[in-house]
């Protein structure tokens, strides 16, 4: 779009509320123009921002569309041509090019207008060399992880966040399986393959069920007692894991009640449990939670998930945001205590002949929060699609299910396993703010520009015009204390 071509686009509301006065109709010789980018974050990322029937609804409006050539998009090509975009590798014709994951900074094009999940707000030091592209290339660029609503929470992000919960909860189901296997005992949990072998969400569902079906006719093993599951977290990427565990006979409990149910609890159900802060957050000096004092202060803060309920959890669903202040919630030291306690120790039944007991409570942990070093410390760095799984004792991770410890699964991009609906759902999400994106000018300065943007939006730019906007000057900060740590 040229600076001439937008002073004739029609004027937008500047409330937050984002109805159809913003979905313009464009004329020809005024067609923005919009680029979805191929996505190049590893061979399994198969999303995109957009799907056919998102950008037939920009077409019809007026807007050119482009789109990067993909075989490995979860929709084809031809899909899109269908849909009325034109399939060209070269986007720089687009001012606003919209895509999944990171860009590497070789690829951004100067003086456009991105938008993608950039995972720099933490100064992520992986992610540095691409915001420094960012700011060299005089690029603009909009966080789906910050386009935040009044209540702040990211209902775009939070597509993406369920659909983590489940993908991340269906993948923890079968290392479960798997494990428990090679640890002797045959169940139901092998009944779950890994996320990526399902078509769409229902046949995942249908797997769950199909494992529950056998849960309930008693089809476990006697020696490993009843199966715990504790979730943490209270946002989308729990409650889509909680969703898909919901389909296997469950019983929710406080988690103070984990410690009897594993001593006298039903083997035909599992149990569950949601850890909410003021369980386990205790102030150093008086013992209590106060939790306006935590937002402000979590280094006051001590936890006591290791000692209270860490021992009578089968499997651990880390989903919580975790400030770097903040108490983790299990270090390395703690998970070598957990593994030191043999299951009968924390209420698990006792040896039954030819079924071999388990050697600890804890099985499994799912972190579908994939922070590196945040608040699990033996989580070092993400598994990857192509090796999900890794088993840790706390001072070594080996890739696999095999070996002393517990299973891990740390995939940082899990909704790409279900590609076609994450696409769609997230593309809901997006194209609302989509249609305010196109008046975007990267050469044009931003507060000349602001009032074309809802507040979600003005509030989502992380960089314009060579500089970090006031809201994320800190990231410089923070970047300068990382580095002298190092």
């Amino acid at each position: 779009m040229s600076r001439t071509s937008a002073a004739t686009v029609p004027p937008i509301s500047t409330s937050d509320q984002l109805g159809n006065d913003r979905r313009m109709q464009f004329v020809a010789n005024n067609r923005p123009v919009l680029g979805i980018r191929r996505e190049d974050y590893n061979r399994w990322e198969a999303r995109a921002p957009l799907s056919p029937a998102h950008v037939q609804k920009l077409v019809d409006r007026g807007v050119k569309v482009l789109v990067q050539p993909a075989s490995k998009r979860a929709y084809s090509g031809k899909e899109y041509q269908a849909a009325g975009a034109h399939i060209r590798e070269d986007l720089s014709e687009a001012s606003v090019i919209l895509g999944v994951k990171t860009v590497p900074p070789e690829e951004l094009l100067p003086n456009k207008t991105y938008a993608f999940f950039s995972h720099t707000i933490k100064a992520q030091e992986a992610n540095m060399p691409m915001l420094d592209a960012i700011l060299e290339k005089n690029i603009r660029i909009f966080d789906y992880e910050m386009m935040l609503d009044e209540a702040g929470v990211s209902p775009v992000a939070g597509a993406m966040g369920r659909l983590a919960g489940i993908s991340g909860m269906i993948n923890i189901l079968h290392a479960m399986g798997t494990r428990l296997l090679a640890l002797g005992n045959y169940t139901p949990f092998l009944r779950i393959g890994p996320t990526h072998s399902y078509r769409n969400i229902e046949m995942c569902r249908q797997a769950v069920r199909d494992c529950g079906y056998d849960l309930a006719l008693g089809r476990m093993p006697e020696s490993m007692g009843p199966l715990t599951f504790l979730f943490t977290g209270s946002g989308y990427v729990s409650k889509g894991a909680q969703e898909m565990l919901k389909e296997l006979p469950v019983q929710f409990v406080d988690p103070t009640e984990l410690r009897d149910v594993c001593a006298s609890g039903d083997t035909t159900r599992v149990y569950a449990a949601v850890l909410r802060r003021h369980h386990h957050l205790r102030q150093r000096d008086s013992g209590q939670y106060d939790e306006k004092e935590y937002t402000a202060h979590p280094d006051r803060y001590v936890s006591t998930f290791a000692q209270q309920f860490a021992p009578y959890v089968s499997c651990l669903v880390n989903g919580m945001y975790w400030p770097p202040t903040a108490p983790r919630l299990l270090t390395n030291a703690d998970l070598q205590g957990l593994l030191g306690n043999n299951a009968t120790d924390n209420g698990g039944p006792g040896e039954v002949l030819g079924c071999p007991r388990l050697p600890h409570r804890l099985i499994a942990v799912s972190d579908i929060s994939a922070d590196e070093g945040g608040s699990l410390e033996f989580m070092t760095r993400c598994t990857s699609m192509d090796s999900q799984f890794e088993v840790s004792d706390g001072t070594k991770s080996v890739p696999g299910i095999m070996g002393d410890g517990v299973v891990v699964c740390s995939v940082d991009n899990l909704p790409a396993q279900l590609p076609r609906e994450a696409t769609d759902i997230f593309g809901d999400q997006l194209l609302p703010y989509v249609w305010e994106m196109l008046h975007s000018m990267a050469e044009v300065p931003f507060e000349s520009q602001a009032h074309l943007f809802c507040r979600t939006l003005q509030d989502a730019t992380i960089a314009s015009n060579g500089k970090l906007r006031p809201k994320y000057e800190y990231i410089s900060e923070l970047r300068a204390s990382k580095n002298k740590l190092q």
